[in-house]
């Protein structure tokens, strides 16, 4: 299996997966247990500080630079015996502010940044995510579409509770 990974950090690395996993919605994990059983086997190792597992990607923050290529191989292990599964996981809408917060940090505002901008997360109500565009993009003639192409797009695909994002 030909991996791609992107290093954000000593700490910090997101795997992109070759193929989607039978995932529906967005796993996270901070020094806790969850439903998900690639992150309970991942997390067991005390080598993470947190993970957020999609269908597309898998972010993993180690405790130190030391353990991340032990854990980097240990996940990319734990993927490869997952593809092979044909049981779909549903991943629950607990801690869903810190997968927006995750989302926008890792996919959205890498983006808005090469231009100048970035992305801050405000609240969440009602399933209608709350964002406000920073630098460049503030107040730039094409936050709506950005707002509704990019943002808005990928908090609904990774999160699919998820109803609208909105500027404020």
């Amino acid at each position: 299996m030909i991996i791609e990974t992107k290093t954000i950090s000593p700490t910090e690395i997101l795997i992109f997966l070759p193929q989607p996993l039978p995932i529906v919605g967005t796993f996270y994990c901070k020094d806790t247990n969850t439903q998900c059983e690639i992150i309970t086997n991942i997390n067991q190792t005390s080598l993470s500080k947190e993970l957020l597992l999609t269908s597309d990607f898998l972010y993993i923050k180690s405790h130190s630079k030391e353990q991340l290529d032990d854990l980097k191989a240990l996940s990319i292990a734990e993927l490869d015996d997952f593809q092979k599964n044909t049981i779909k996981l549903y991943s629950s809408p607990e801690n869903i502010e810190h997968k927006i917060v995750l989302i926008l940090n890792l996919i959205v505002a890498p983006f808005l940044k090469k231009d100048g901008g970035d992305i801050e997360f405000v609240s969440l109500q009602n399933n209608i995510v709350s964002v406000r565009f920073l630098g460049k993009c503030n107040g730039c003639p094409y936050a709506m579409k950005t707002l509704k192409e990019r943002v808005e797009k990928n908090l609904i695909h990774y999160l699919p509770e998820l109803k609208e994002a909105i500027l404020v």
